[in-house]
């Protein structure tokens, strides 16, 4: 009966012209470039691309349409939104991130969109912000002039805003962190220089001079930007700010902080694990496109 069976399949595949070895072969898997078209992939590895393109076949657009990411980017060619979430998972990727990682970063960013997860963070008294004060956006950047990690995005993160200052604006909040030596009195000194209108003059000495921060070194700063260094010895020997920096700490921990620097737009915790221009770039995008009233569906 097996027999049979073998010679009737034989029979129904030579009748189609197809021999049995040609049968038997795999289809050939789409290559990555055809599962994300119009995604830039060149900066990938060949198992990175792998990864990208299993994520784009698995995950649903966080658009809303019916189609995953990559039947998004093939059928519904009207979504600005399709292309920036390929290339975010493209950007993960290319970090080291895996097809189950990837996802996960995706569901939790998507996830601070929702109004219940924004915080409300008070800037009425934290001007002037970095850009246009009438600028749509608001960035909160809480923060602390002695982390060697806030002092490396520093740079990348004002130019971003000074490209940008018509759509964003950028608050800094203190954030001084208890086991970094003279921290407290770091950020005592910025908050003594935005009471006299000198705060971003100061807050660049503070970020060039980590290491120099002792009172004599303070008031100095406050002498180059224009400031009287004696009141400013007098604000650290009194302490006159440090309610205020608590109250920013406080701030911070229940808006979700997790470390130095952490960046809000519009109150939402910018979760990505990097901090390149092209991500601060796309998220704004996302942001701006959410404002408008979320992201176009078919």
């Amino acid at each position: 009966m097996r027999l049979a069976t073998a010679r009737l399949a034989l029979l129904l595949l030579a009748l189609l012209g197809a021999s049995p070895a040609a049968a038997a072969e795999p289809a050939a898997a789409p290559s990555p470039e055809s599962v994300l078209p119009g995604v830039d992939l060149s900066a990938l590895t060949p198992e990175q691309r792998e990864v990208v393109a299993r994520v784009a076949r698995e995950e649903f657009c966080y658009c809303g349409c019916p189609h995953t990411l990559s039947g998004c980017l093939r059928e519904h060619k009207a979504c600005h939104h399709a292309p920036r979430m390929a290339q975010l998972s493209a950007r993960l990727a290319g970090l080291g991130l895996s097809a189950t990682q990837i996802p996960k970063v995706l569901t939790e960013y998507y996830a601070s969109f929702d109004a219940p997860k924004r915080a409300r963070l008070d800037v009425a008294s934290w001007g002037p912000p970095l850009g246009d004060p009438k600028a749509p956006v608001t960035l909160v950047e809480f923060s602390d002039f002695t982390c060697p990690y806030c002092q490396m995005i520093r740079s990348r993160l004002e130019a971003f805003v000074k490209a940008r200052a018509s759509r964003v604006k950028l608050f800094y909040k203190p954030f001084p962190i208890a086991s970094h030596a003279r921290s407290m009195e770091a950020a005592l000194a910025g908050e003594w220089a935005r009471e006299k209108g000198l705060f971003w003059p100061m807050h660049d000495l503070l970020f060039s001079r980590p290491y120099a921060l002792d009172d004599a070194s303070l008031a100095e700063m406050a002498s180059d930007v224009g400031g009287d260094p004696g009141d400013l010895r007098k604000a650290l020997e009194t302490q006159r700010h440090k309610r205020r920096v608590l109250a920013s700490q406080e701030e911070a921990r229940l808006a979700g902080l997790n470390g130095t620097p952490t960046l809000y737009f519009d109150g939402r915790r910018y979760v990505l694990p990097d901090w390149s221009e092209e991500s601060l770039e796309s998220t704004l995008r996302d942001e701006e496109e959410w404002r408008a009233g979320g992201w176009g569906r078919d």
